[in-house]
């Protein structure tokens, strides 16, 4: 007989229409109501799985159609949760379902609703992990810093879940959110036998080799309280495919594991055997897998699996080189920044933070926010010439320096910096094609598929860097503008980190521009859902004298310095960085009395410029007709 309570709580949910979803206020009201109408606290859910498990459907089902509903009361589900959690491995959940679907006939109403039945049952699984985890006693939350309301929290994961495209990045945060204080259920068996402690790194994997198209095979699946076995097909060719059998290991990888891999692939039978770990391999493991009866073996750390089949080294020796021949490396001067704070209720300014030396310059401040989860996206203002570019340069080398050396030392990887010069792809339609003509036309990395980029953004492997928002926006419209923006916010998801440079000239107002960056303002074309993603600006501010003075001093002589920094004209254009070089090429006019102001500056520098050029022989026309053509 079906669970009587569930019947109820079903029965509940279908008599609230689907429109009450777009109104967050009204469903957190609803779903408050419902869980005190069935004596559930809305703050602390009960201690028995069967309460959990309700407490979940309330929170799931508000403006979910009943006959989708109804696949949560079949017992076969059920008990799938409940041998998960009970066995306090959520990895089993999706196997357990999994097998379920496959045998279980949808009907024709829940197959013409046109849903992913097993995204559902993720997502129904994303929250039931969340209510799981506060299922204990106010002291224990109180214990682990979990203060903040719960039934916000699940709001927040669901409008997360709504901006994740497809399945696999739902399992990803499956597993994030598995192994973020994960517990097991009060009176749950946590038996060696029954709990994976490589559980995060099993889901990873999972992701990513659903993400390439690998099909894993159902018959074959190992537990255990350190590592895990797996066998997934890879397709060589037409109908054909090699079996792998993938053994991921908690903590270390010893040659112990090498032994117990080999053995695995012998008794299996497959063409290969992959050990992966998280983070360490020891070097006798290491050393075991290069022998010659060993080279069907692989040994490789989850960030050295990726890059068996995401590659950027190409592009990052050519960023690299970029920075170098730009002399960023060496002549980079650090930049301040300033960031307004803005009264929620007025949207007025009630003060500017501003971020020096003793702040870490700009530098600090992207730091600090790369470590906050809470912030996905950052947008970097900044009037013409005020360093917006080398700074996207720069920061990408240090972040890539960073990333080379963990590499050698064989920690964590940093993110992954890619500089997106948005100036080169002002004719993509949609943020699909610019990445693909980034991708694999460009910088021909070689990437399965777009999906796999999607994948390793949501992974958090990735820093995107759009530089100059205002070159791709320009001679467009107000909404297109818009909608470009919300084109690239589609990135934006969570897990993500992503950086935007934009002109200050480009937003005529300043309150607009705000607006725009802040995501306040809606595409027109966009199909957005769930809550806007959580955006915040800087501003860059030009040049104090002391980073004039340190600027000029890599490029002239003493002398030379002491005469612009005594030109009050002068030092106010060599505020914005680009200026300074002009100004240096400028000089002889400029002792020679001539007017100073921008236009001038670049005039004289420009023709000197070419007179050298003439000179070098590396111009077919004269400089008359040059500076004819300038004009």
């Amino acid at each position: 007989m079906l669970p009587p309570l569930l019947d109820q709580i079903i029965q509940a949910l279908a008599g609230f229409a689907s429109p009450i979803i777009k109104d967050k206020i009204q469903r957190n009201e609803t779903v408050i109501k419902l869980l005190q109408q069935f004596k559930l606290d809305p703050e602390h859910p009960p201690n028995d799985f069967s309460g959990v498990y309700a407490y979940t459907l309330v929170e799931y089902g508000i403006g979910r159609p009943r006959q989708l509903l109804e696949i949560f009361r079949h017992e076969e589900v059920k008990q799938a949760f409940r041998k998960a959690f009970d066995h306090n491995n959520p990895s089993i959940l999706l196997s357990e379902v999994d097998t379920f679907l496959d045998s279980y006939a949808i009907g024709d109403e829940v197959r013409n609703l046109g849903l992913d039945v097993r995204r559902e049952v993720a997502e129904f699984a994303t929250v039931f992990i969340e209510v799981a985890k506060r299922s204990r006693t106010p002291s224990d939350v109180l214990m682990s810093h979990q203060l903040g309301s719960l039934h916000k929290r699940i709001a927040s994961i669901t409008e997360q879940l709504n901006r994740l495209p497809s399945l696999e990045g739902i399992r990803t945060e499956i597993a994030r959110l598995a192994a973020e204080n994960y517990p097991a259920l009060p009176g749950a068996s946590t038996g060696y036998e029954n709990s994976c402690k490589a559980i995060f790194l099993a889901q990873q994997a999972r992701g990513w080799f659903e993400t390439l198209g690998y099909r894993f095979e159902k018959n074959y699946e190992i537990w255990s309280d350190t590592y895990f076995e797996w066998i997934i097909n890879i397709p060589v060719r037409r109908n054909r495919y090699d079996r792998i059998l993938v053994r991921g290991i908690a903590g270390e990888a010893g040659l112990a594991d090498v032994i117990a891999l080999r053995q695995s692939v012998e008794t299996q039978r497959t063409d290969e055997g992959w050990l992966i770990t998280a983070r360490r391999i020891s070097q006798a493991a290491r050393s075991e897998i290069e022998k010659e009866e060993n080279r069907h073996l692989g040994c490789y750390t989850f960030d050295e699996l990726l890059t068996q089949d995401a590659d950027f080294s190409g592009y990052l020796d050519w960023l690299e080189a970029e920075v170098k021949r730009r002399k960023i490396n060496t002549k980079y001067v650090p930049l301040g920044c300033n960031k307004e704070e803005i009264d929620l209720v007025t949207k007025r300014q009630i003060a500017v933070s501003r971020y020096s030396e003793q702040d870490g310059w700009i530098d600090g401040y992207i730091d600090r926010w790369l470590d906050d989860p809470a912030k996905e996206h950052i947008s970097i203002l900044g009037e013409f010439g005020t360093g917006k570019t080398w700074f996207a340069l720069h920061y990408a080398w240090v972040t890539l320096q960073r990333y080379r050396d963990a590499q050698k030392r064989g920690t964590e990887l940093p993110r992954l910096p890619l500089v997106i010069p948005l100036r080169d792809y002002a004719k993509a339609v949609s943020v699909e094609s610019l990445f693909s003509e980034f991708f694999f036309r460009q910088y021909k990395i070689p990437l399965p598929h777009y999906d796999a980029f999607v994948q390793l953004n949501r992974m958090g492997k990735l820093l995107l860097i759009f530089d100059g928002f205002d070159e791709m926006a320009a001679r467009v419209d107000r909404q297109e503008m818009i909608n470009n923006f919300w084109e690239l916010a589609k990135v934006v998801v969570p897990g993500a980190k992503v950086i935007l440079t934009c002109r200050t000239e480009h937003f005529p107002e300043a309150k607009e521009g705000r607006a725009l960056l802040n995501a306040e303002l809606c595409a027109s074309t966009a199909n957005l859902t769930g809550e806007t993603p959580q955006f915040e600006v800087l501003e860059l501010e030009k040049f104090n004298d002391e980073q004039i003075q340190q600027v000029l001093s890599h490029q002239a002589a003493s002398t030379t310095v002491e005469i612009v920094m005594g030109n009050p004209q002068l030092l106010d254009l060599a505020r914005r960085p680009v200026m300074t070089e002009l100004i240096l090429e400028a000089l002889p006019d400029i002792e020679a009395g001539k007017p100073v102001d921008m236009s001038r500056v670049y005039l004289y520098a420009v023709r000197h410029k070419m007179e050298r050029d003439i000179k070098a022989e590396r111009t077919f026309t004269s400089l008359t007709d040059k500076l004819y053509f300038l004009g």
